[in-house]
């Protein structure tokens, strides 16, 4: 959906949510930074301090290519035959969290050995990362409800709410008609998902990280670890409300859902060995 216009160039909502939630991540990391937090990893208050604007440029670019490039090669390659060009059309909406995360995970790898952090300090700065990722995924979410995309299935009623209830997550907007695709009323996923996907996962991760540093006494990867456990029991549940993963399912799972049970294994794994180490003093 175009916001506006600026000289003639269409400027569309989705992209302006992007830049927020990258603009977001830079602020939250510059904070950081900029308080000292973790001033005892001298490699990465260095990264936090002096070259956070690398760091960025290597997040914007591998999420913006990643998530595309997911997108395409996960959900739908065969609309991308013949028609290559529309890989770049990123303000159409169409990209992929699983994409985007896996390519994330590869550039903070090569950066990891570009800045010659530590294991610590890298799994450190994923969890600052991961503070600021669920309010880059709320907007993100949002531009996916103005494009009118990844709406969710039509509502039955098959739990027999009564009307008022009905009528009360109408007014929440968890119900939506959406009138570029028809006049039924469906499940409002993207709301859900950025209730549960931006707001919970924020409120989980902030409420890690300052109750860590209150206590000076810092368990590496546990944002990590809680984020991606969470992320994939979230996702898991919603891919069965959303209309655009039915074609998908094979047996019980979509496709989609083969990915977030690994991210709920990895998490699970994760968690299990972030408790098994010693917390870091601050």
């Amino acid at each position: 959906m175009v916001a506006f216009q600026i000289f003639g160039w269409d400027i569309y909502w989705y992209g302006i949510f992007y830049l927020v939630g990258f603009l977001f991540g830079y602020l939250v990391l510059r904070f950081v930074g900029k308080r000292g937090y973790f001033k005892k990893f001298s490699g990465l208050q260095t990264v936090l301090a002096s070259r956070l604007e690398d760091l960025m440029i290597f997040l914007v670019l591998w999420v913006l290519i990643g998530g595309r490039l997911g997108h395409i090669f996960i959900y739908d390659f065969s609309s991308f035959i013949g028609n290559w060009w529309e890989m770049f059309a990123v303000w159409n909406g169409g990209m992929s969290f699983i994409g985007g995360i896996v390519w994330v995970c590869t550039a903070m790898f090569i950066f990891k050995y570009w800045t010659r952090l530590s294991r610590k300090e890298f799994l450190i700065l994923f969890d600052i990362i991961l503070v600021a990722v669920p309010v880059g995924i709320f907007f993100w979410r949002l531009g996916n409800y103005l494009n009118q995309e990844l709406y969710g299935i039509i509502f039955t009623n098959s739990l027999g709410f009564s009307e008022y209830t009905v009528s009360f997550l109408q007014s929440l907007n968890f119900l939506h008609v959406y009138p570029n695709i028809d006049a039924a009323l469906r499940i409002n996923t993207n709301q859900f998902s950025m209730v549960f996907e931006g707001v919970f996962l924020f409120i989980l991760s902030i409420f890690l990280f300052f109750s860590q540093i209150k206590k000076t006494s810092y368990r590496v990867g546990l944002i990590s670890s809680c984020f991606v456990l969470w992320y994939g029991i979230i996702r898991f549940f919603l891919e069965y409300l959303r209309n655009d993963s039915q074609a998908e399912f094979i047996g019980y799972f979509s496709k989609s859902q083969r990915f977030f049970l690994f991210f709920i294994f990895f998490g699970i794994v994760l968690f299990i060995w972030v408790l098994k180490q010693k917390p870091e003093r601050l």
